[in-house]
């Protein structure tokens, strides 16, 4: 038979499950504004019932309730969409913050009335040589030349040691990335082997599990993380197919540096820090990173091909014209006198009369972009690439020199002058009238070409007017010799000394100047303002998910408030039920058997 006392047994059960129900509202609402907190739940069952027997055989009778487990409420479906969406927003947030820093650097709109960017500096210099074209020997036009290519070459060189500058700062960011990362998956293995002992025994450690997600939450910035979670509890977390922290151990980053002197910097592969096996990070803010040391590459590139072609294609026909100085010229073994000199460039150096030609192909294997070749006496010296490029393009120290503006080239003079006829480089006879190019080679009398005969006089601007259309005329359209063409990389000479295209396009591409540099800013433009939308686009769908996640897993203080109210009916209700079943006990203790005594 049931004990007598079994009902203060059960409602004894149904204060302490209520009691704890209360507190566990009382825990969640203060944890109500603590990052990453999942709220609670207590699970209640009923506890095992008693046997009695009865009329028809044995009976069974509740004997209370329980707390079974108390247990998160934590879908997660919606965490591994969150940590999805998350590295997306990463990606593009790191990309956004360099597009920005590369809108400042290429800069063309006006600062307090005044253009500061690189397009106004070319066009600077262009106008420069305009003037100059109607007046060859104005010494202020010359020395106003001389000042507009100052101007820009320091301009180039300034944008190159701001994406320099980028460069680090991007390798700096990836370094403070990688002490992250290493601390975040530290602690999570940290809490995985906590999460494992404590629930060895029972139970769930919630508070450890929320610190656990908070800080998966911080890694999926990172990288894209794929989480699995093990029968033990621990989390096993890999990304792009490595394991980088599961119940045992984790895997550190590091960076290994090498040295990149076609860009002047110092390059950081993102390794494995015990192998050294380099690990190429999905989407996330180190991808971005990653994709912002290419694409800033790329743009000193950019500038590389802006000073490539005036180290080639502009020095090419600057040397096809003559200066002021009075110096004779000497063509074909023919002196000319006072006609002024020649074969000067006016980028770059003139020392053992150097050359600069483009190469658009890949001559050797370890490097894969064009280059500029030098010939220093007819001889090949070095290969500038990048940055080295840009720090090649100075003006001339023949120019910057003392008086040195007479040696600006923008005289010319078209036809050869004198009567003695002889045969060109190409097996061409030339007599006096013919149009021939600095080689004294002979050319298309439409070409107009200013050639080496050094008849013009010294107000002469013909050359000044070729170099001034090259800016927004491409190589194809232009009045250039093949001298010139072959200096731009489209012309070659073959076996037979005779000039063939080439299948390669100039430093510019097929482009002029100007179209190549505005394409530029177009796509620059173009993928800013792409990057931006995603920016937004990605913001609200992580804001959305999180939203999801807190609907779920966040405290609401008006279920909490009900549910309050309803353990506290619950409490009072079993507290007032053991008053009654006291009360009955006392009668039948104190209030029974009296019947007799006298």
């Amino acid at each position: 038979m049931r004990s007598s006392f079994a009902g203060l047994n059960t409602m004894v059960s149904g204060i302490q499950v209520h009691q704890l129900g209360i507190n566990n509202v009382g825990n969640n609402l203060t944890n109500d504004v603590t990052p990453g907190y999942s709220r609670e739940r207590v699970n209640i069952v009923t506890t095992p019932a008693d046997s009695v027997y009865g009329l028809n055989g044995k009976m069974y009778v509740g004997s209370g309730a329980d707390a079974a487990s108390i247990t998160r409420i934590r879908d997660s479906f919606l965490d591994k969409h969150y940590w999805h969406d998350n590295s997306s927003k990463g990606y593009y947030d790191a990309k956004q913050g360099n597009y920005n820093i590369l809108d400042s650097i290429f800069n063309d709109t006006q600062v307090n009335n005044q253009d500061v960017g690189l397009k106004s500096s070319i066009e600077q210099f262009w106008k420069s040589w305009q003037t100059l074209s109607t007046d060859a020997d104005n010494m202020d036009d010359r020395l106003n030349v001389r000042n507009m290519a100052q101007n820009m070459t320091q301009k180039i060189r300034d944008m190159a040691g701001k994406l320099q500058s980028q460069l680090n700062t991007n390798y700096n960011h990836m370094k403070a990335d990688v002490i992250d990362i290493n601390n975040i998956t530290s602690q999570i293995l940290t809490l995985n082997k906590n999460i494992m002992m404590k629930e060895a025994l029972g139970g769930q450690a919630n508070e450890l599990r929320d610190a656990r997600d908070l800080l998966v939450d911080k890694l999926s910035k990172y990288m894209e993380v794929n989480v699995q979670e093990e029968k033990d509890g621990s989390y096993s977390i890999s990304s792009n197919g490595s394991v980088i922290v599961n119940g045992k151990a984790n895997l550190k980053f590091a960076l290994e540096p090498v040295n990149n002197t076609t860009y002047g910097i110092t390059d950081y592969n993102l390794t494995f820090a015990a192998t050294g096996t380099i690990f190429n990070p999905p989407t996330g803010e180190l991808q971005a990173i990653q994709s912002n040391v290419t694409e800033n590459k790329a743009y000193i590139d950019k500038l590389a091909d802006f000073s490539a072609f005036f180290l080639t294609t502009f020095n090419a026909q600057h040397r096809e014209g003559y200066g002021i100085d009075g110096a004779d010229a000497v063509i074909n073994g023919v002196t000319y006198p006072k006609a002024g000199t020649t074969n000067i460039n006016f980028f770059g150096t003139n020392a053992n009369n150097t050359t600069y030609t483009w190469v658009g192909d890949t001559l050797a294997k370890e490097y894969h972009t064009p280059y500029i070749q030098v010939q220093q006496n007819g001889k090949d010296t070095v290969q500038l690439r990048g940055i080295n490029i840009i720090n090649q393009l100075v003006v001339s120290d023949k120019i910057t020199a003392e008086n040195g503006v007479q040696y600006i080239a923008a005289k010319g003079a078209n036809k050869y002058q004198k009567d003695t006829p002889y045969t060109d480089g190409n097996g061409e006879q030339v007599v006096k009238g013919d149009f021939i190019n600095a080689d004294g080679d002979k050319v298309d009398n439409a070409d107009r070409i200013p050639a080496n005969d050094g008849t013009a006089g010294p107000a002469d601007g013909s050359n000044a007017v070729l170099l001034s259309t090259l800016f927004n005329t491409s190589l194809d359209k232009a009045f250039i010799s093949d001298a010139v063409k072959v200096a731009a990389g489209v012309l070659e000479k073959n076996a037979a000394g005779k000039y063939v295209p080439t299948d390669k396009f100039s430093s510019t591409g097929s482009e002029s100047l100007y179209s190549y540099y505005n394409d530029t800013m177009v796509n620059l433009g173009t993928a800013a303002s792409v990057t931006n939308n995603n920016v937004t686009k990605m913001k609200a769908i992580v804001t959305q998910a999180d939203n999801m996640r807190n609907s779920i897993s966040g405290v609401n203080w008006n279920d909490e408030l009900a549910e309050m109210i309803k353990f506290q009916q619950g409490y009072s209700a079993c507290a007032r039920m053991m008053t009654t079943m006291d009360q009955m006990l006392d009668k039948l203790i104190n209030g029974t058997g009296l019947v007799g005594r006298g």
